[in-house]
């Protein structure tokens, strides 16, 4: 595990840290809770956080109440608070605040194994929870809830000077491949949309039975339909192997870019007419959308 260990006092955290030596964990330490704030937020691997309460920069329980706004948005985190003060409204006033448990300090060696035994479980369980909320279980990609939490965030963290593009396609003909095949046939046409290569920084996702969508933040239109383009070769280029057939597909595109200020309603109604368009003019081709009204 990652784990981070803020305390106030240096002798503090080096002493977690002999105790956590044996256990070969990634540890980082702080003796600046603002600090550590800071690292944790801005590295996801992070899963287990050991804080005293007196800290600088920030309380421990200021602290853990940010932590626990992280574990809100979706990211699997743990909290153990340590306290020489063992007092049960104390006790009380810090759980409340986020932490997930408590220890008196100085720790004991046993005592903090055993309890990062227990994180271990609780991530376990968390991620697992997070990953039947989040992802499509066919596919294996963002389901809709998730791709469209995911585009919302991009859009609001969207600069003034930003845009942010979509591109939604889906199988052409899929349900003749069912029909042909059978069922099973159409789930390995499915599964093989998790291969595609896509840019660095974008989001993929299943919005419906044959239909997905790719978020491209800070990407312009060309950009997003040289994307579009390159996916509608990777998917024409497809042989999928599945229950003693081999399946050849292909799929049509429609593009939308918006700048600051849009609406992400907007954003997607544009790109559905776009994929209107692609269907019904032919498919297997990639069409975009028009500017935004009053946008050029």
């Amino acid at each position: 595990m990652h784990i981070v260990v803020v305390d106030g006092s240096r002798t503090g955290v080096l002493y977690v840290q002999q105790i956590l030596e044996p256990r070969a964990e990634d540890v980082v330490m702080f003796t600046d809770g603002k600090m550590a704030l800071d690292y944790i937020r801005a590295t996801p691997e992070v899963e287990v956080v050991v804080t005293g309460l007196e800290l600088t920069g920030i309380s421990g329980t200021e602290l853990c109440w940010e932590l626990r706004l992280l574990a809100n948005a979706g990211r699997p985190i743990y909290v153990i608070a340590m306290s020489a003060n063992a007092d049960a409204q104390h006790l009380i006033g810090v759980l409340d605040a986020g932490a997930d448990d408590f220890m008196s300090k100085p720790p004991k060696a046993n005592e903090l194994s055993a309890r990062l035994r227990v994180a271990e479980r609780t991530l376990k369980m968390q991620r697992r929870l997070i990953e039947l909320a989040t992802i499509d279980s066919l596919s294996g990609l963002l389901n809709r809830h998730a791709f469209r939490e995911r585009a919302h965030g991009a859009i609001t963290a969207m600069g003034r000077d930003g845009c942010t593009s979509l591109i939604v396609f889906d199988i052409d003909h899929f349900k003749s491949i069912n029909d042909r095949f059978g069922h099973s046939c159409g789930d390995a046409v499915i599964k093989a949309i998790r291969s595609l290569k896509i840019p660095p920084d974008t989001f993929l996702g299943r919005i419906g039975g044959e239909e997905f969508a790719l978020m491209l933040p800070d990407l312009p239109l060309d950009g997003a339909l040289s994307v579009a383009e390159h996916l509608r070769q990777q998917i024409e280029a497809m042989a999928i192997d599945a229950v003693g057939h081999r399946i050849s597909c292909t799929a049509s595109f429609g593009v939308a870019t918006m700048a600051f200020g849009g609406s992400a309603g907007d954003l997607y109604r544009r790109a559905d007419t776009a994929l209107y368009e692609a269907k019904h003019t032919g498919r297997n081709r990639v069409c975009a959308a028009p500017p935004e009204r009053g946008r050029g």
